[in-house]
């Protein structure tokens, strides 16, 4: 019995001096270019993710980290490169990685960003793996060949909440392909509104109207159509909803005749 006791202790002693040591982890890092994809057709497709364009993905190497442990351990490194595998305390921690900046948008905006809990083991280096994906909103825009037959010329904006905006025309965008992707914060607001010119040579104004809202990882794919002309109206749609957007005529010859016609 006095033997198994002194077992016991000398095993409890050992713990002890496990948990009170220190080591290190490794970091292998990879990046998603995966992400949710939303559009009209994809329930028709079946397709649920699509891949970000070659260049938006940024080099595991060059992925800021940032670590935070007990005793109110913080460290900071510029890149997942700079970091060396350090001995520190044992116990739990959080590293943080990303890339970017959370509060930008645009076609350079792309921000990723993963947190990864880990424990530290005394005298032990372990090994954790880490896959870094994106975490604000991506959407692209399809003007349909039938919007650009019934009007030539238009300029058309989306506008998020924070004020960045997208500009599309007749010159710079072909009819039925898909704009650059523009990548904004998840979960605020597009405004659609724009000016456009008519078959017959009227121009129109469409006013500032909310299309939809941004989700975290998610490919969203606005088209802007006018299967219903006639009544004055545009539809965009984003996955299977369309939001209606109506036409204000626009007379900019204050001499013309107050002429239906014309209008």
């Amino acid at each position: 019995m006095a033997a198994g006791i002194l077992f016991l202790q000398a095993c409890t002693e050992t713990e002890v001096v496990v948990q009170e040591g220190t080591g290190s982890v490794e970091f292998r890092c990879s990046t998603q270019p995966e992400v949710q994809f939303a559009r009209t057709a994809a329930k028709a497709d079946g397709q649920q993710t699509r891949i970000l364009p070659e260049g938006i993905l940024p080099e595991s190497a060059d992925l800021k980290l940032s670590i935070t442990g007990p005793d109110g351990y913080s460290a900071e490194y510029e890149t997942v490169a700079a970091y060396d595998a350090p001995q520190i305390r044992a116990g739990e921690y959080t590293a943080v990685f990303s890339c970017g900046d959370p509060d930008k948008e645009g076609p350079d905006a792309a921000y990723f960003e993963t947190a990864k809990n880990f424990t530290v083991v005394a005298r032990k280096t372990s090994v954790e793996n880490v896959a870094v994906g994106l975490v604000n909103s991506v959407f692209s825009v399809v003007v349909s060949q039938w919007f650009a037959d019934y009007y030539p010329e238009y300029d058309i904006v989306i506008e998020t909440e924070s004020g960045h905006e997208t500009a599309l025309s007749e010159t710079d965008t072909e009819a039925g392909t898909e704009s650059q992707p523009v990548f904004v914060k998840a979960g605020t607001s597009l405004y659609f509104s724009g000016t456009a010119v008519k078959t017959n040579g009227a121009e129109v104004s469409f006013p500032r109207t909310e299309i939809a809202v941004t989700m975290p990882c998610t490919w969203q794919t606005l088209r802007i159509d006018a299967s219903d002309a006639a009544s004055g109206t545009i539809e965009i749609e984003l996955d299977d909803t369309a939001v209606e957007i109506r036409e204000i005529s626009i007379e900019l010859n204050p001499d013309a005749p107050d002429d239906a016609d014309n209008r």
